[in-house]
C-alpha cells in the first residue's frame, strides 16, 4: 500500500511539474536553462520586440509618415527622437524608419535601370517611387512599387534597385535594417 502511494505522489509531482513547464512557456515568462556546468541561467529573449508604430508610404511625401497605434496622426519620421520601429525583418529583426535616433542608410553603388523597350516609343522621362527596407549588411530587401507610370517601369526599377548596396543605417552605431523611399529616373538618351 505504501509502494502504491509512493507512485501515485511520483506521479502527481511529474503532473504538476509539466503543468508549470507548459503555464510558463505559454505565458512567455523566463525560462531557466542549464547551461553547461547544470548551473541555472535565465534564457535569451526570442521573442521579438512589439512594433508599437505603422508606417504610411505616401508617394508623393518626400518622407515616410507613422504614427503609434491607436492614434489618429501621422507625423513624418524625422521630427520623432526615439528609434522607431515599424515591422520585422525575418521575423525578429526590427526594421526602423530614420528618425533622430536613427541615422539613415548611405548609397554605396547604384546599378542605373533598363529603359523598358516596350516604352521606346514615347521616348519619356519617368520616375518610379518605391520603398525598400535596406538590412544591417547594407543590402536591399522587400523593394515595394509605391508610384510608376507603367509596369515595365515598375518592374525594371525594382531589377535595378535589388543590385544597389548601402551602408546600413546605425541605431548608436550599431547596423539596422531602415525603410526607405527611393526615386529612380528613367532617361533615355
Amino acid at each position: 500500500m505504501s509502494l502504491m502511494v509512493s507512485v501515485f505522489e511520483v506521479g502527481l509531482r511529474l503532473v504538476l511539474l509539466c503543468t508549470v513547464a507548459l503555464f510558463v512557456r505559454a505565458s512567455g515568462l523566463p525560462q531557466q536553462e542549464p547551461d553547461r556546468n547544470n548551473a541555472m541561467q535565465p534564457a535569451s529573449p526570442t521573442r521579438p520586440p512589439a512594433i508599437d508604430f505603422e508606417v504610411m508610404i505616401a508617394p508623393r511625401q518626400e518622407e515616410v509618415l507613422v504614427r503609434r497605434k491607436g492614434t489618429q496622426e501621422w507625423i513624418p519620421s524625422s521630427k520623432l527622437s526615439e528609434a522607431t520601429a515599424v515591422g520585422l525583418l525575418d521575423g525578429d529583426h526590427p526594421i526602423y524608419v530614420v528618425t533622430k535616433a536613427i541615422k539613415g542608410p548611405k548609397v554605396k553603388s547604384t546599378t542605373e535601370p533598363d529603359y523598358p523597350k516596350v516604352e521606346r516609343k514615347s521616348r519619356a522621362q519617368s520616375e518610379v517611387l518605391l520603398h525598400i527596407v535596406v538590412d544591417e549588411h547594407g543590402a536591399v530587401r522587400l523593394p515595394v512599387v509605391d508610384a510608376s507610370p507603367s509596369q515595365a517601369f515598375a518592374e525594371s526599377a525594382v531589377e535595378a534597385v535589388k543590385h544597389w548596396t548601402f551602408e546600413p543605417g546605425k541605431l548608436s552605431g550599431r547596423p539596422v535594417a531602415v525603410l526607405i523611399k527611393v526615386e529612380i529616373a528613367f532617361r533615355l538618351f
